[in-house]
């Protein structure tokens, strides 16, 4: 078994989004037999597509013995492993790292921003409300987007009055979608 998983550790050395996802599918199904060597493989700076793609495997398989290593990439100078980590964080729901996410609202990279909304919405975040609606007001229409679908989803009702004002001002249509499918979200809770 130990030699399958290495094998498809190795097809993890991709550039191909969907083929590295296949292979993750089949690292879930062997679930925690496959943690130690994704674990080695996510810390192996060597290999940098095997590494961000052990991340996300880590996330998809769930078990929280793959917390740590997302987490410490996290502090990685380089930009797509801790986009990996993010999302990995996300794709396990581990709800432990909402404090140290919500820290990467405020990073530089948009990028890292969006995929932080988007972690943040898929742990459930519970006290996070403040920084997504700071959020809403990013310099990049994507964030301000996810942001806005963050708050309906996370039922951010403090929201509702920057979303009706993303919603009739701002100059991009996806932000406006996204501001008024929240508000009726935030409508519901309501009636």
């Amino acid at each position: 078994m130990k030699d399958k998983i290495q094998n498809l550790i190795k097809k993890l050395d991709t550039s191909k989004d969907l083929d590295a996802e296949k292979v993750i599918q089949k690292l879930v199904i062997f679930g925690e037999a496959a943690i130690l060597q994704l674990i080695e493989a996510a810390e192996n700076k060597s290999k940098p597509r095997i590494r961000k793609w052990s991340l996300q495997a880590l996330g998809a398989i769930g078990n929280k013995k793959g917390a740590k290593p997302l987490l410490s990439a996290l502090q990685d100078e380089r930009m797509t492993i801790k986009l990996h980590a993010i999302r990995g964080l996300g794709r396990m729901k581990y709800k432990a790292s909402e404090k140290i996410l919500v820290k990467l609202l405020k990073d530089e990279s948009g990028g890292i921003r969006v995929n932080t909304i988007d972690a943040l919405i898929a742990i459930n975040a519970k006290n996070s409300n403040k920084d997504l609606i700071r959020c809403l007001s990013d310099e990049n229409w994507y964030v301000r987007q996810h942001a806005a679908k963050a708050c309906g989803l996370l039922k951010i009702k403090e929201a509702t009055n920057k979303l009706k004002l993303l919603e009739i001002k701002d100059n991009r249509k996806a932000v406006k979608t996204a501001a008024n499918i929240s508000l009726k979200q935030l409508e519901k809770l309501s009636s």
